[in-house]
């Protein structure tokens, strides 16, 4: 009868209603507000954000990491005026390093031995400005141009000796080459014919005053044969501006390259 009397009262129904509608609502408040702690949990079980960044390394592409934060909690701190938004890492891909191989330029090689296999026997002097080279071929040994040049000379001295001498221009700077003793030219030899280091000159050999088979080579920094060229105008002048470069301290062809004893190619 009461309980009627309660029910038919307006009032008392009003209350009632609201005080179901605040235990309704503390409910639904309490059983979201656990699975949201439930769901924050299980996210951070997943480790998205590590997953995330390990996505990037493999792939090299630009990503951002996921947030570790519901829904719900932003919410909320929307609500209280506590949210602040988080930075999120972002990965770069950069720019891949070059591999740059410096490249040195190699000098190129001008002067050359006058033949593939020699000895030296005898070394320059005041009075034989020259190198005395032997080899084990004998007269079968092939005598080349230590450097480019143009042949300057075809001659036979007063004692029957066949010579050969080149002019060379190597950056301005004028030699002579003088082989002496060949015991036969290569064929096709003109005076101003342009030669190579790889165009023989002749063979080695005995011919003039020679006690043995062997190349005589004087090196002289002068141009033979030249009317321009005071000191080498003549054969004459080469053997007297060969030895006043020799008192100079010239050596020939060991003051322009490193001339070993004895080798076996050029």
């Amino acid at each position: 009868m009461k309980v009627k009397k309660l029910l038919t009262n307006k009032d008392n129904l009003k209350k009632i209603s609201i005080i179901i509608l605040l235990v309704s609502f503390f409910l639904i408040y309490y059983k979201y507000n656990i699975e949201d702690e439930k769901f924050d949990f299980q996210y951070e079980l997943i480790n998205t954000k590590d997953m995330a960044m390990v996505e990037v390394s493999e792939k090299k592409e630009t990503t951002t990491s996921a947030k570790s934060m519901s829904v719900f909690q932003i919410f909320k701190e929307m609500q209280t005026g506590t949210y602040e938004p988080k930075e999120t890492p972002i990965a770069v891909e950069l720019p891949a390093k070059e591999n740059t191989v410096a490249t040195l330029e190699v000098p190129k090689r001008i002067w050359y031995l006058p033949t593939e296999m020699g000895t030296i026997t005898t070394y320059p002097s005041a009075s034989h400005f020259a190198l005395d080279i032997t080899s084990p071929r004998g007269a079968s040994e092939a005598i080349y141009p230590i450097a480019n040049g143009v042949i300057s000379g075809i001659y036979r001295d007063y004692a029957g000796a066949n010579i050969v001498t080149v002019t060379h221009n190597i950056d301005g700077k004028v030699y002579t080459s003088q082989y002496v003793h060949l015991s036969k030219y290569a064929p096709n030899l003109y005076v101003g014919k342009p030669v190579t280091i790889n165009d023989y000159l002749g063979f080695m050999g005995r011919t003039g005053i020679a006690t043995g088979v062997h190349l005589h080579l004087a090196v002289v920094d002068c141009s033979i044969f030249d009317a321009n060229d005071a000191n080498c105008r003549d054969l004459n002048g080469f053997f007297r501006y060969g030895r006043t470069r020799y008192y100079q301290g010239f050596r020939g062809l060991q003051s322009i390259i490193d001339v070993p004893s004895s080798w076996t190619n050029r």
